[in-house]
């Protein structure tokens, strides 16, 4: 088989899984009710902040897309904690092992919906909240749903990495906020730290990293940290499955 239709057949795998995670979605409770209850949150804080006197758009803006970031974060974790542990619940893990389908076309089949999710969430409020209701100028409104669509993919690699360690709810949820607070707590102090250790803990500042497409700018550096730490844990869930797969045949062909 040449490498053409490996790719295609490995589409083809991909779409399956992610049809039956869209179906899956819709069939549970939380992930729904999760977006309307961070939607609503949004829709609060976007209509109290422009009545506060002394304010620019500019400056209602930048507030909205940093209190908009702590949302999406919590918004990436609650729509994918549950992907892997769902499977082991149900017992079809252990299936899925057995069709023809690599580790990494079954992480990218269960990170791409609520990729989907998280991006269209982010645009709509953007739309809806930032530029309809608090009047932000528009490159401020483009910037910002951008770096909300980076941050929300990687809080949702990071929810998938977390899943695929465990078959509990409760630990996908404290391991995968552990990550996400060690990250923002630890940039926020690490400028207390010597040199170069300060530039290292501050460069992984998740915030400061957002802080530029809350003012209109695009920050390149910003756009491949995000990128980045979603590339990596989504390879570290790869290896959790490589790992899981390897010990499953290994105990069957013990």
């Amino acid at each position: 088989m040449n490498q053409s239709n490996r790719l295609t057949f490995g589409l083809s795998r991909i779409k399956w899984i992610f049809i039956k995670e869209m179906k899956s979605f819709f069939g549970l409770n939380y992930p729904p009710v999760s977006l309307g209850i961070i939607a609503l949150l949004c829709g609060i804080v976007s209509a109290l902040l422009p009545s506060t006197p002394g304010t620019t758009y500019e400056d209602v803006s930048r507030a909205l897309f940093y209190l908009y970031y702590v949302f999406i974060l919590v918004d990436g974790l609650l729509l994918s904690i549950g992907a892997f542990v769902q499977e082991r619940r149900q017992g079809t893990l252990e299936l899925l092992y057995t069709l023809p389908v690599t580790d990494l076309e079954l992480v990218l089949a269960k990170f791409l919906p609520g990729a989907l999710f998280i991006s269209v969430f982010s645009i709509l409020v953007t739309a809806i909240y930032v530029v309809g209701i608090a009047e932000a100028p528009y490159y401020i409104a483009l910037s910002g749903a951008l770096g909300l669509i980076l941050a929300g993919l990687f809080a949702t690699s990071v929810a998938l990495f977390a899943s695929s360690l465990t078959g509990s709810y409760l630990i996908s949820l404290l391991v995968s906020a552990g990550i996400l607070l060690l990250i923002e707590i630890g940039g926020y102090y690490g400028g207390v730290l010597p040199s170069p250790a300060k530039e290292i803990a501050t460069h992984f500042h998740g915030l400061s990293q957002f802080a530029p497409f809350a003012r209109g700018v695009i920050s390149l550096k910003a756009c491949v940290f995000f990128i980045s730490l979603t590339i990596f844990f989504l390879f570290l869930t790869v290896r959790v499955l490589e790992s899981r797969r390897w010990r499953l045949q290994a105990g069957g062909n013990g």
